[in-house]
């Protein structure tokens, strides 16, 4: 165990003598002598079945606390855990099991079904199963099922193990990516400890922090910034709510009530905030909030602002990659770089400005981000082609974004040259969604892209060559094949995609076509009349990628996996395009059922 993992761990030991509280969720509070527990009973579960450090552990689970326990169970055991999103579809899910080729697969029970792993011989002999409450199922082996939750009581614990070389991989996480050629990220001990460190000493954590994080925990910045940040510190972490519209009072409450030291968010959710809220504000100035960690996508000098000025917090505007652990650079007055609209300056590592050849830029021009430092992964797992790609030589790794660094030294992002939509702080691939869209049999061509949005960065759309099918058919069809953020908020059809000289789809003349009919829909949209309700719900339809048939005016959030807020928002302006009536911040948090959004737009 590294002197890192050894302190962590040693904190940990002493807060759960204590008794003190690991993770306050909605449903369960977890605490630290539970998590030794595990880690312990992890440990002796790993000597029985033969796994030996570095052995990839699969966990796939809805149940954010169970999530957290394997995870950090696993790390620190000296096992290499692959975290795979529960929404992702059965081909994707499968797609990346064998690629990761796992001695252990921990999932949801619901899972084991739905990604079809039982039935099928080519996996790895043990699929161990979760259960949606967060009690352990069962773990199939062979022809041999056997209660986990009764193996972890029946197995003699044991310590973890005494030294695990920091090249060991803590962990992989896949980024969007086609399912022929995915990207798992490959994370060290020595990368992820060496960043943990640097963001303990940014964002002043210790034992007394109150942390509080809701966002995913099958992407970087909600296992690590939330579970595993936490854990290190023996601080505590929130997970009081799902984060919707909805329940962004409820948030605003547990951070004054709760003593908040610092929140986790992405620019989406501080836009929410920063637009809906008339009341409330007054959470973050109780004496005891620190920072406010904005992460995950571009922070707009507008929004930086305004939430300061709004809230009255300290930001700290965090730019990373998947490929840097969680950051690398950092904005804001607590590390002397306080510029809205910048991403600021690295810390502890090093960052260039390079063209096209690779040859350095001077201040003031812009060129390709390079980062490197300790940080840094250590490639794509068992994919040297694409590691080549953007991992060279000197291990400098080629972000992808465009940058210039000003005369005070701040670097700011000037594009894009990687092709990749950010939609709420979450990456997607076009390419894996036009991949999917290509599958329908009544398709013949299809791109998708990015489009700006204010509230959330981008929006993702598509166009679509073929005849005989609807939009509503291509969504609900995307949305049994892809995570919920990966669906297309519209689709357009048409007879052909625009092409270039060279054949392939043309990006510009397909945005052009897209805005085009996107005007035409909104003059028909006017002009046409009909029953609300249907009116509704066909909007319903569309913005929560669902079938018409699973409709009804008692749909809530908990009903619909893709009823998030992001598209809880474009439902919103969608009702107001269509019913022509403009709802106020207070109306729009209140919608938590179809039939208040249908009564809020009937009255006129």
């Amino acid at each position: 165990m590294s002197a890192d993992l050894a302190t962590a761990w040693q904190a940990m030991l002493d807060s759960a003598a204590k008794g003190r509280p690991w993770i306050k969720a909605q449903q369960r509070t977890v605490d630290y002598r539970e998590l030794v527990d595990r880690i312990r009973r992890f440990a002796g579960i790993a000597h029985d079945r033969g796994l030996t450090v570095g052995d990839r552990v699969i966990i796939a689970t809805a149940d954010d606390e169970e999530a957290a326990l394997l995870f950090v169970a696993t790390l620190f055991n000296g096992l290499t855990a692959v975290v795979i999103d529960s929404d992702a579809s059965a081909d994707r899910a499968r797609a990346l099991i064998e690629q990761a080729e796992p001695r252990l697969i921990l999932v949801a029970s619901a899972l084991v079904e739905r990604w079809r792993l039982v039935d099928d011989p080519r996996h790895v002999p043990i699929v161990a199963a979760v259960r949606a409450k967060g009690l352990l199922g069962q773990l199939r082996r062979t022809a041999t099922t056997e209660g986990l939750a009764g193996l972890l009581e029946v197995t003699t614990p044991a310590e973890p193990p005494p030294y695990i070389p920091p090249e060991t991989l803590a962990y992989i996480l896949f980024t969007s990516g086609t399912t022929s050629q995915p990207k798992g990220v490959c994370i060290s001990h020595r990368a992820l400890f060496a960043h943990l460190g640097t963001l303990v000493r940014v964002y002043g954590l210790d034992r007394s922090s109150i942390i509080l994080n809701t966002l995913m925990l099958s992407h970087a910045d909600g296992m690590i910034q939330g579970p595993l940040l936490s854990a290190v510190n023996a601080a505590l972490l929130l997970r009081p709510v799902r984060f919707e519209v909805s329940t962004i009072p409820a948030l605003l409450d547990t951070v004054f009530r709760a003593r908040v030291t610092h929140m986790v968010a992405v620019p989406t959710m501080l836009s929410l905030i920063v637009n809906l809220v008339d009341e409330g504000e007054d959470a973050f100035r109780g004496g005891d909030f620190r920072i406010m960690i904005s992460c995950g996508a571009a922070l707009e000098a507008w929004l930086w602002e305004a939430a300061a000025r709004k809230l009255g917090v300290s930001i700290v505007n965090v730019y990373g990659l998947t490929e840097t652990v969680a950051g690398g650079i950092f904005a804001g007055a607590l590390v002397d770089a306080d510029r809205p609209g910048t991403i600021g300056r690295p810390i502890d590592c090093d960052v260039r400005i390079v063209d096209a050849e690779g040859g350095d830029l001077e201040n003031g021009q812009s060129g390709e981000l390079w980062m490197r430092g300790p940080l840094v992964m250590s490639g794509y797992f068992n994919a040297p082609d694409l590691t080549n790609d953007v991992l060279d030589a000197d291990h400098w790794l080629h972000t992808g974004d465009l940058a210039v660094i000003g005369e005070d030294g701040l670097i700011s992002i000037t594009g894009r040259k990687k092709n990749i939509v950010i939609r709420g702080g979450y990456n997607i691939q076009p390419e894996e969604v036009t991949e999917v869209l290509n599958q329908h049999p009544m398709v013949e061509d299809a791109v998708s892209f990015g489009l700006p949005d204010r509230d959330w960065g981008e929006r993702l759309v598509a166009v679509v060559g073929g005849t005989g099918v609807a939009e509503a058919e291509l969504i609900e069809f995307a949305a049994q094949r892809l995570e919920p953020r990966k669906v297309p908020s519209r689709i357009l059809v048409v007879a052909q995609v625009p092409k270039g000289r060279s054949g392939k789809a043309s990006l510009p003349d397909a945005r052009a076509l897209f805005d085009q009919q996107e005007l035409l829909a909104s003059v028909e949209r006017s002009a046409g009349e009909g029953d609300a309700e249907a009116r509704l719900l066909s909007i319903a339809q569309r913005c929560f990628r669902m079938e018409l048939s699973a409709l009804s005016l008692s749909l809530s959030p908990e009903d619909a996996l893709g009823w998030d807020s992001m598209a809880h928002m474009e439902f919103v302006m969608a009702l107001e395009q269509e019913f022509g009536v403009e709802l106020s911040p207070r109306d729009v948090m209140s919608i938590d059922r179809l039939d208040k959004a249908l009564a809020l737009v009937s009255r006129g």
